[in-house]
């Protein structure tokens, strides 16, 4: 799963990494939570373009936010048959930016979850793969989004079962192209991310507070 990352690359790298010419408003943020509105890649018929949207899929037949669940993340194995996700998956699909996510690790005890912070090695943009929908609430607009998650790889592994869909760069094109694939073609985009290319290390408990910010958030500590 993944219900926590940061993001905090200047404007100038995430233009030439992902094509596109403006952004909106960015600041670094070290403890992005569900429900806040976060920096989305996406494709429409004309152009390629960043924007802002709620973490939180939010379907189109709700009427009242009060009675939608938030669905930060939706899973791979089912994506394209769920009826609350299939739709969307076909054609509104988009990536969502990071510098790197939090998971929790279960330590032997079965009592205390040690965070730790997952990036890649090479330090460059990790891109999450996501869909989106446009929904109308109360006559208001609203554009939202879920990431993608998928079993785990090597280095996940003792870590958590889960994990975010990581695109490498050479898909974004055909991942962002707002058409249909068939399945075959689709499930090559859904695979757990190469561990070689990854790295984790252990940090603060601080993170577990949404309200907690600051590049301190992912600062290696000894292993507990």
């Amino acid at each position: 799963m993944c219900g926590r990352f940061a993001l905090d690359y200047p404007e100038s790298i995430l233009k030439n990494w992902y094509t596109v010419d403006s952004f909106p408003d960015l600041f670094p943020r070290y403890n992005i939570a569900p429900l806040s509105d976060i920096l989305v890649i996406r494709e429409t018929e004309s152009k390629r373009e960043a924007t802002m949207m709620r973490w939180g899929l939010v379907p189109k037949w709700i009427k009242d936010l009060k009675e939608a669940h938030v669905i930060n993340n939706a899973r791979a194995e089912t994506i394209s048959t769920k009826p609350m996700f299939k739709s969307v998956y076909r054609k509104r699909r988009c990536i969502i930016p990071a510098s790197g996510f939090y998971e929790w690790q279960l330590l032997k005890d079965g009592k205390y979850k040690q965070p730790n912070f997952i990036t890649a090695v090479d330090e460059c943009p990790t891109s999450f793969d996501g869909i989106w929908e446009i929904a109308t609430v109360d006559e208001k607009t609203i554009e939202s989004c879920a990431i993608i998650t998928t079993g785990c790889n090597d280095l996940m592994r003792p870590i958590h079962d889960r994990m975010p869909v990581i695109l490498p760069p050479e898909s974004f094109d055909t991942w962002l192209k707002p058409v249909e694939f068939p399945d075959d073609i689709m499930s090559f985009f859904l695979k757990p991310y190469k561990s070689e290319l990854m790295q984790a290390w252990p940090v603060s408990t601080a993170v577990n507070k949404a309200s907690n910010q600051g590049k301190q958030l992912i600062d290696p500590i000894p292993a507990a």
